[in-house]
């Protein structure tokens, strides 16, 4: 039971974890909040759904992501640059994307839940006493694959410390000869591919709809607030504290629960904890 609720805390913090270091990329960036991030979620599910018989499921997760890349391009341009300054104008204008984005995927895919079967689903392993397929540990291991990369990207690359500068003093930084125009878009471009990768990996353990990406936005917003806006070490903090609550109480209370409890945990602990588990510090954030 332990394995069992280990694992399956594992893939719900992975999915949320990547949906919210996106959400922190693009807020420490940009102090904007892209709404269309769980849209991005249920894009890059589609893709992959739509290409994988084609490509194969491991190829259609990368497929996925480059797409989300094009569309994080088209999300900077319209929702995000033009209201640079304008925090609520830019808010406005990536839920109003977000709701076209649902409406498109409905009149694409229907709103009938689509069922999406890769060949791992049918692939178990025996971790103790428990069977586990293949396709969860694939989006355990891709989470964690992917989180590490993005924090290695921004602790230790150039375009990391350009983060980190455009984040702290968009101005000073562009004094500095740093496009902030160029490492916004890049923010958005990360952020909503990553959120592909969320869509791709969790798509074949879920069902397939135009409404995919909401529950993931929700906790991921809650995995932010928990680990401090701008900071993703501590967002991936709080996805997974977040993650292993709802595993816990879908077990031993009721799955219809756990995300009440989870969020009254979450109440909790910021009032113990204001500032979230792991204080904001500037030097910490991009």
């Amino acid at each position: 039971m332990l394995v069992q609720i280990l694992i399956n805390g594992l893939i719900l913090a992975g999915s949320y974890a990547l949906v919210a270091v996106g959400l922190t990329l693009i807020f420490g960036v940009m102090r904007m909040v892209n709404f269309a991030e769980g849209q991005s979620v249920m894009i890059g599910a589609f893709v992959a759904f739509m290409v994988a018989p084609y490509t194969g499921y491991l190829i259609s997760i990368g497929v996925a992501m480059i797409f989300n890349a094009g569309l994080g391009i088209i999300i900077e341009r319209t929702a995000f640059r033009p209201f640079r300054g304008a925090e609520l104008n830019g808010l406005i204008a990536s839920m109003g994307l977000s709701i076209i984005l649902i409406n498109l995927a409905e009149i694409i895919w229907g709103t009938v839940p689509l069922s999406f079967d890769t060949p791992f689903n049918d692939i178990s392993v025996t971790i103790g006493t428990v069977g586990v397929s293949v396709q969860r540990l694939i989006v355990i291991g891709a989470s964690v694959l992917l989180l590490g990369a993005l924090w290695w990207l921004v602790e230790y690359s150039r375009l990391g410390r350009q983060f980190r500068a455009v984040s702290e003093d968009p101005e000073i930084a562009a004094a500095m000869g740093i496009d902030v125009n160029k490492i916004s878009r890049a923010s958005v471009v990360i952020g909503s591919s990553l959120a592909a990768a969320a869509g791709a990996l969790s798509g074949p353990v879920n069902l397939l709809s135009p409404q995919l990406g909401q529950t993931e936005m929700l906790n991921a917003f809650a995995a932010i607030i928990l680990g401090g806006f701008g900071n993703v070490n501590g967002t991936i903090l709080g996805a997974l504290f977040i993650g292993m609550v709802q595993s816990v109480a879908s077990v031993y209370i009721s799955n219809s629960y756990s995300m009440s409890i989870a969020f009254g945990l979450l109440l909790v602990t910021l009032i113990f904890f204001p500032r979230g588990l792991v204080p904001e510090r500037l030097e910490e954030n991009v």
